[in-house]
């Protein structure tokens, strides 16, 4: 007996990898896959080139150098100089400053005095003054008989006691011995110019330098040069991705 094929067992459905791909699918995957690459090695290249760099050290290196026309320089010369100086040059110093000074010793000295001295002052003047004369006097012993003359001696002390403004310029001319003790500090301002003359002897070495800019008329032949020892740092960025100017 024959069975008919509607009657067979369902085939199973393929799925993930077994999946069949179609070509259309197949196209777009690669061109993408293909397309993140170019990007990645453009970028990377990029990089590359932008932020790195060949080192390389010149020794003995022989090479031609041309100076341009119109270049502008500045050029510094230094040179040592020596000299011998024997000199005696005025110098003025001015000082205005004040000095502090001890002076712990005692001060004497004669002056000579010559003045006039006003006095203004009231006098007090207490004593007793002694008396001793003769009073003489007339005395009548009746009306009607004549007076008679009567000499008394009088001997007594009277007190005396009174003030007396005095008021006068005395004329002073004399000399006088002076002693004294000076503060232990004295400020004393100082206000003066000093005039001295210095000997100056001796070896100055000096060094001089100076600049001078200069600018090149016309072109120069080559001339050679030697580089001993350098190191140069070559970014790669200088071979094709930028142009340099001419």
């Amino acid at each position: 007996m024959t069975r008919h094929p509607s009657l067979t067992a369902a085939q199973p459905i393929p799925w993930g990898w077994n999946r069949p791909i179609k070509p259309v699918a197949l196209i777009v995957v690669g061109g993408t896959v293909l397309l993140i690459w170019l990007v990645l090695m453009s970028v990377s290249v990029w990089y590359f080139y932008e932020n790195w760099e060949a080192r390389l050290t010149l020794l003995k290196q022989p090479v031609l150098l041309r100076l341009p026309e119109g270049m502008v320089a500045m050029a510094e010369v230094s040179s040592p100089l020596q000299t011998r100086i024997d000199m005696r040059p005025l110098v003025r110093i001015p000082i205005k400053q004040t000095m502090s000074v001890q002076m712990p010793d005692h001060l004497k000295a004669m002056a000579h005095i010559k003045t006039t001295l006003p006095v203004d002052t009231s006098v007090t003047v207490e004593h007793v003054v002694p008396v001793n004369t003769t009073l003489n006097m007339q005395v009548a012993l009746r009306s009607w008989l004549p007076s008679m003359p009567v000499s008394v001696p009088v001997t007594l002390n009277v007190p005396l006691k009174m003030t007396v403004p005095v008021k006068v310029d005395v004329p002073v001319d004399m000399d006088v011995a002076i002693s004294g003790e000076l503060p232990p500090t004295l400020n004393i301002p100082i206000d003066t110019v000093f005039s001295v003359r210095p000997h100056v002897k001796g070896v100055v070495t000096a060094h001089m330098s100076s600049q001078t800019a200069f600018r090149l008329l016309s072109p120069i032949e080559p001339f050679p040069l030697t580089i001993d020892r350098a190191s140069l740092s070559v970014p790669f960025n200088l071979t094709f991705l930028k142009q340099r100017a001419p």
